[in-house]
């Protein structure tokens, strides 16, 4: 006798639970299909959740359809289940879309230039996220921005980043003065002296 591994995935198929291909529209749809294939699995909630890593409350939500599930937790209960998401579009590629080979500089030149200090703000965490990740601070050069304010920002999230992967912090670094009172980045553009 041979077993498929696949066994119980062909037995949803045939109940009509799952189809080879299913467009998820809703948070409820894919509560829907995990619940079906956690039940198909003979998993409790929190055998499942242990499995993937998270918490039984998360699954306990996702399951239900909850709008705000986090998106790498949920991708780890679908591996857990042997499950994927699939894009119609392909991977886009390049310096754009990869944080590791992103121009920082020029991304936040560019944010400050047009006032977008919001997503600025954003761009803060994931230049010290990719940067880390990456294993080195990303940005090797000064972004020579008008601003002292973002430029000693910048400045010393890299020397964090450097800091804490062991490293010597770029030479750009130590060219920017210090600010002499606390400021925290505002989204409209002002500054904020906390």
């Amino acid at each position: 006798m041979h077993v498929s591994p696949f066994g119980d995935i062909m037995a949803s198929l045939r109940r009509g639970a799952i189809t080879p291909k299913t467009n998820i529209k809703t948070p409820t749809d894919i509560g829907a299909i995990i619940r079906a294939r956690r039940q198909d699995r003979a998993l409790s909630q929190q055998a499942l959740a242990d499995r993937a890593g998270v918490s039984r409350k998360f699954l306990i939500d996702l399951e239900a359809g909850h709008e705000r599930a986090e998106l790498g937790k949920t991708l780890a209960i679908l591996a857990a289940l042997g499950l994927s998401l699939e894009a119609t579009d392909p991977i886009p590629r390049g310096r754009d879309y990869d944080p590791a080979r992103r121009d920082y500089a020029q991304t936040f030149t560019e944010l400050l230039a047009n006032r977008d200090f919001e997503f600025a703000i954003k761009m803060l965490a994931d230049y010290a996220t990719a940067s880390l990740k990456a294993g080195k601070p990303l940005l090797q050069r000064s972004p020579r921005l008008k601003d002292p304010h973002w430029s000693a920002a910048l400045a010393g999230i890299t020397n964090y980043t450097a800091h804490r992967l062991g490293q010597p912090a770029p030479s750009w670094t130590r060219r920017i003065k210090p600010l002499d009172t606390a400021w925290m980045p505002s989204p409209t553009g002002t500054s904020e002296n906390p």
